[in-house]
């Protein structure tokens, strides 16, 4: 029997083994080589976190162009002191070469880094933002630039006449007290840039109310004096305010509305710029009574208000001027509390202040006063500017129904005889809890200048500068705001009245435009 290995079958071993050994030794040492050179993922995160250090301290070196490759080697990290002389990888400890790059590209709005010894820089400048030549213009006071609706022509007034409006130029300045006006030109008139344009061409005009908020002063339902109101104008559709409210209607009671932090001092949005579930910039007010017929309203100086209508008439003749006139937007009634967003900023710096509305005491209810078309020009004291830029008719003229309305002892909506077969679709209008004292003022809301203007709370003849102060109650659902020509010193825009809704020969309305 044959026992171990003859040496010739030694020899075969071990020469078969070493032509193993030169076939697998190259490929393992490739292998361990390449190992010993691959960082860590820990290693790598603190150079790519020592580049975006870099890059971002030198962002000029660095343009933002989806596609910018930039190659950063350790070498100029260590040099600007992001990294330490020597780096050793975090898991095998061997020194990490400085001849190592970092790949910089710029993807996707972002730098995204990568090692990459082979990085090959490729970098572009991006095309300049050309700004344009002639941008509209804004004034200082901060103030949401007016934006127009279609057809809407930008007018200012040259110290005799008004002329269309050069927009890349000064055409409002509200802290001069020159609101931004803007009108719609009759049929058939045309004009261009720098034209004089006549009252006798307008069809339609009316004033921006720019978005501002305002400090509360009598916030808890109590008396106090008639002064000014602190307004800061607000940017686009931001809410800085710190107050906020919501309504608590109900069937009968001494409040309209819940608040939080509605304290004396605190800054409150006006509301009158949240039309339903939208924040808007600003809205347009007409600058006079509406005029016309309730086929084709108008908003003119030196004609005589359109009267003896029911509030359902007016609401519905105003929302069919945008069809009329073919305006961009939303034509509707003045609300309640968008007569409060005027009266306030009136009361502010930016309009007569503390000094009272001149009263329109034409006894034919004729819009800005007299039966001319420029009589307004001379009667500025009738502006809630004291400037022809301002608002006019209101106080005196005619009466002026507001779509606020109190629900009834059920909590409905309360038509009474302003000829409603159903209600509003509720932005349209301001509801206010059932009473039936109309001294009740605690009804009133914040903003809405009734409750908070009262210079004596509780009294019908206790608002600012004495103006009437009754509240809807019983079977009278609705607001009527400014008083007439009759009313003498009660009327003013902080006058308040109520009213059944129905046809009067003394009351009128006016437009408001969001566009």
């Amino acid at each position: 029997m044959k026992k171990g290995f003859t040496l010739v079958e030694l020899i075969g071993v071990v020469i078969i083994l070493g032509l193993i050994a030169l076939i697998a030794f190259p490929p393992i040492l490739n292998a361990i080589r390449q190992s010993r050179n691959e960082l860590s993922d820990a290693s790598k995160e603190i150079l790519y976190s020592a580049a975006s250090l870099y890059v971002s301290e030198n962002a000029n070196s660095f343009p933002k162009y989806n596609g910018n490759t930039f190659c950063v080697t350790l070498e100029s990290l260590v040099q600007g002191e992001y990294l330490p002389t020597k780096v050793y990888d975090a898991v095998s400890g061997d020194e990490i070469p400085l001849t190592n790059i970092v790949e910089v590209k710029y993807e996707q709005d972002r730098f995204n880094y990568n090692l990459n010894n082979e990085c090959v820089e490729s970098v572009e400048t991006p095309p300049p933002v050309e700004e344009p030549s002639n941008p509209n213009y804004t004034d200082n006071s901060g103030a949401n630039a007016p934006e127009l609706a279609s057809n809407m022509i930008p007018i200012t007034y040259n110290g005799s006449n008004w002329v269309y409006a050069d927009v890349t130029q000064e055409w409002y300045n509200y802290d001069n007290q020159e609101w931004a006006n803007a009108v719609v030109l009759n049929s058939g008139v045309s004009k261009s840039v720098n034209e004089t344009i006549t009252e006798d061409e307008i069809a339609l005009w009316y004033v921006w109310i720019p978005r501002y908020k305002y400090q509360l002063f009598n916030a808890n339902n109590g008396s106090v004096a008639a002064q000014l109101i602190n307004i800061e104008f607000e940017n686009g559709t931001a809410s800085t305010g710190t107050v906020s409210c919501t309504d608590a209607i109900a069937k009968s009671g001494n409040s309209s509305q819940t608040c939080t932090n509605a304290t004396n001092g605190n800054w409150y949005t006006h509301p009158a710029f949240t039309f339903g579930d939208e924040e808007v910039t600003g809205f347009w007010v007409g600058k006079f009574e509406v005029s016309g017929n309730t086929s084709t309203i108008t908003i003119k100086p030196g004609v005589q208000s359109l009267r003896s209508q029911t509030v359902s008439a007016f609401f519905t003749a105003i929302q069919n001027m945008r069809t009329t006139y073919s305006l961009s937007g939303d034509s509707h009634m003045m609300k309640n509390m968008e007569w409060g967003a005027v009266a306030y900023l009136k009361q502010s710096k930016y309009g007569l202040g503390t000094t009272d509305i001149t009263r329109n005491g034409n006894s034919s209810y004729y819009t800005g006063g007299g039966s001319s078309s420029t009589s307004y020009k001379s009667k500025t004291g009738q502006s809630t500017t004291g400037t022809v830029y301002g608002v006019y008719d209101m106080s005196g003229g005619a009466y002026e129904y507001v779509m606020g309305n109190m629900v009834n002892s059920r909590g409905a909506f309360y038509s009474s005889n302003a000829g409603f077969s159903s209600a509003p679709d509720a932005k349209y209008y301001d509801k206010y809890t059932y009473g039936t004292s109309e001294t009740t003022h605690g009804r009133g809301k914040l903003g809405d200048a009734t409750k908070e203007t009262l210079k004596t709370y509780g009294n019908s003849t206790g608002g600012w500068y004495n103006d009437y102060a009754y509240f809807v109650y019983s079977s009278y659902s609705w607001f009527q705001r400014g008083g007439d020509s009759y009313a003498g010193s009660n009327a003013g825009v902080f006058f308040f009245y109520r009213n059944n809704g129905g046809s009067a020969s003394y009351g009128s309305a006016r437009a408001v435009l969001i566009p």
